[in-house]
């Protein structure tokens, strides 16, 4: 909803879900206004030069309680402003009433009960924020807390106090140990007590000590006593003394007079702007840096020849952090083969947007060999690796429809530039020894070219702690389509649920699909090893012995048909976790000092497949091959994540393969977010 104001706080639905109710800031003035939920009937409440905040509706949306500056102290000719004090609007008739009983402290945030008979409110009458009930039957305030260092928020009029009418329970904030936790109280109204009363106690009165003779002279010439006094205070020298005992009062301990609004205007030195008008100018973007990589540079020479390498990153945005501005750059030995991104955002409206060009360069082990060289008598170690640098620019969208779901849409342009690196290394085929500098050659490919629109439906509703989701559910399904030189559809289907339990466990599930489909689907194909897919099957984790097999190597696709099965253009992952955190902030015994600790039993389980294979739920049978026949792999285990100043998830896993007969338990760690 967009509004014509300056500046909009504190709003409030209505009973009825239809009308909202906010605190509005026009020409530097906050009153009050009502809204209709489509953003229609925009309707200003009051108009007048009074603060007015936290709007509230009563349970019946008949009348409006609020906190306002009105009353006898606030005086705009003197630039005297009044306390903080409650008030109720009558939406029929349009009249405010000051609540009684509001002349001491600040009075903020109401909230009404359920049954619109009674308003909590903050207040620091005492001298700490506390939370008080104002009855409308008996017109008496009742205190409902006594708390220590106060129900405050982070700044003095941020809403701190909530009640919930059908549970009947009443959510603060408090302030303790450097922190703001939020307490409930069910059933408040039951906390009262004898109505509040002002104490009407005088302080004390000291007897004055007897004067040494210092004494009695600077008080006798420069301060007369007087008979009597009922209160004290504390001098200059740090002593107690009666207050009546201050007699004529020096000039320099005088108050400064009251200073009118006339005199303001007209000294020369003090006159107050015209605040009837201001100048308005159109908002200009300006960029300013938020974040600079620490920027670095040297020059190494590799097996592939001579280069430089380094690279650093730069965001900007301007003032408001609606648009912003990535650069990003690095390189390590040729200036062809560089990352480099350049992107803009702009998130300005509803719909956001982005646009930018990046390259990315990848590298693919071919195989090698040896050679002999007749004419020098060498021989020449002939290693291939497959390079493509990807070229592209990209347009991003993404439309909200609620709090919790958006569409996503996406465009990109890629050309591919691809070819075969060589390095030949000769040697002396009697010693071993290098007979002279390694050479390099680039064969090129045919390079390719496509476009590739996507579209995406996303909803996250999760709630995260200090390792990773604890609450909620979030979906993913999108589907995109290359157009040009390659051919292939991208098709993503994943879900994730995160349920509590009982105390502190949580129960996490996630079913993952990821595939492709079309002639050129396996150029790039998946491997479901990685830790945070499916643990115990790294590719590293597989010994020889199970590489054993009777197929012509050439069928392979790793040179292991144990590994081989881990790989395709399409995966399908199931996982399941039951999360309990081992050490947190949120316990009291917990030590400081310790980063949050989260514990973890796992079961995973996922299967990968290409246009070749089938996926079979049983067990293979005898001289069936795992190239032609995949079956889901499986594992179970034990998990430890950490979180590591406070953006770094560092995760140890102990997991035990159960389709790998004679293959033990063993530990992987790994850097990286929990799903």
């Amino acid at each position: 909803i967009r509004v014509d104001l300056n500046g909009v706080t504190t709003p409030t639905f209505s009973p009825d879900g239809r009308r909202i109710v906010f605190s509005g800031l026009d020409g530097g003035m906050s009153d009050l206004f009502v809204i209709d939920v489509d953003g229609t009937n925009l309707q200003r409440l009051t108009n007048d030069r009074y603060a007015d905040m936290h709007p509230v509706f009563s349970p019946d949306g008949s009348t409006i309680a609020f906190t306002t500056d009105r009353g006898p102290d606030t005086d705009f000719e003197k630039l005297v402003f009044g306390n903080e004090r409650l008030a109720t609007y009558d939406l029929a008739t349009g009249r405010i009433e000051l609540l009684p009983s509001m002349e001491q402290g600040k009075n903020v945030n109401p909230q009404w009960s359920p049954d619109g008979r009674s308003i909590a409110y903050v207040s620091d009458r005492t001298g700490v924020s506390n939370i008080f009930l104002y009855d409308l039957d008996d017109r008496q305030t009742y205190q409902l807390t006594d708390l220590f260092t106060g129900a405050q928020g982070i700044t003095p009029l941020s809403p701190v106090i909530s009640w919930a009418a059908p549970a009947d329970r009443l959510a603060f904030v408090y302030y303790e140990d450097g922190e703001y936790n939020v307490y409930t109280l069910d059933n408040p109204r039951g906390r009262k007590g004898a109505p509040w009363r002002a104490e009407d106690a005088r302080l004390a009165v000291l007897a004055p000590p007897t004067p040494t003779a210092r004494q009695a002279e600077v008080s006798d010439s420069v301060v007369p006593q007087a008979s009597g006094g009922q209160a004290i205070y504390v001098s200059p020298r740090g002593q107690l003394r009666q207050a009546d005992s201050l007699g004529v009062v020096p000039d320099s301990l005088r108050p400064p007079p009251v200073v009118s609004i006339q005199a303001l205007n007209d000294s020369s030195t003090l006159g107050l702007p015209d605040t009837s008008t201001f100048t308005e100018r159109p908002y200009k973007v300006g960029f300013s840096p938020d974040f600079v990589a620490r920027p670095s540079i040297g020059y190494t020479r590799d097996n592939f020849g001579r280069g430089v390498f380094g690279g650093t990153a730069i965001s900007l945005s301007d003032m408001l952090g609606d648009r912003q501005l990535l650069f990003s750059g690095y390189i390590n030995g040729r200036i062809e083969e560089a990352q480099v991104l350049a992107a803009y955002s702009n998130i300005s409206r509803r719909f956001n947007w982005a646009v930018g060009i990046q390259q990315d360069p990848y590298f693919f082990f071919q195989g090698s060999g040896i050679a002999a060289v007749p004419e020098s008598f060498e021989n020449v170690l002939v290693t291939d690796i497959r390079r493509l640098v990807l070229r592209s620019a990209f347009a991003q969208g993404a439309y909200p429809l609620s709090r919790f779901r958006r569409i996503e849409l996406g465009l990109s342009a890629t050309l591919i530039d691809d070819a075969i690196v060589r390095l030949n290394e000769f040697f002396d085929p009697i010693t071993g020894l290098y007979t002279r500098e390694p050479s390099v050659e680039r064969f090129g490919l045919e390079s390719n070219a496509f476009i590739q629109p996507s579209v995406a439906f996303v909803e996250d509703n999760t709630l995260y702690g200090f390792i990773g989701p604890m609450y909620g559910r979030r979906a993913r399904f999108s589907i995109a389509q290359t157009i040009g030189g390659w051919n292939y559809t991208q098709l993503t289907a994943d879900y994730r649920r995160y349920d509590r339990l009982v105390g502190p466990f949580t129960l996490a599930t996630r079913l993952l699909y990821f595939g492709r489909t079309g002639s050129d689907a396996d150029r790039f194909t998946q491997f479901i090893g990685f830790p945070d897919l499916i643990r115990g099957h790294t590719s590293g984790s597989y010994r020889r012995n199970e590489c054993v097999t009777a197929l012509d190597d050439a069928e392979t696709i790793t040179g292991c048909t144990a590994l081989d099965q881990l790989v395709g253009t399409s995966i399908g992952v199931f996982n399941a976790e039951l999360r309990v955190p081992l050490i947190s902030p949120l316990y009291d015994w917990s030590p400081r000092f310790l980063p949050p600790i989260e514990a973890a039993l796992f079961y995973d389980a996922g299967v990968a497949w290409d246009a070749r294979s089938v996926v079979q739920f049983s067990e293979r049978e005898p001289g069936q091959s795992p190239l032609r026949v995949r079956t889901p792999l499986r594992s179970w285990g034990g998990s430890l994540r950490t979180n590591l100043f406070g953006f770094l998830i560092l995760r140890f896993d102990y997991a035990k393969p159960i389709n790998r007969p004679g293959t033990s338990p063993f530990w992987t760690i790994s850097i990286g977010p929990t799903y």
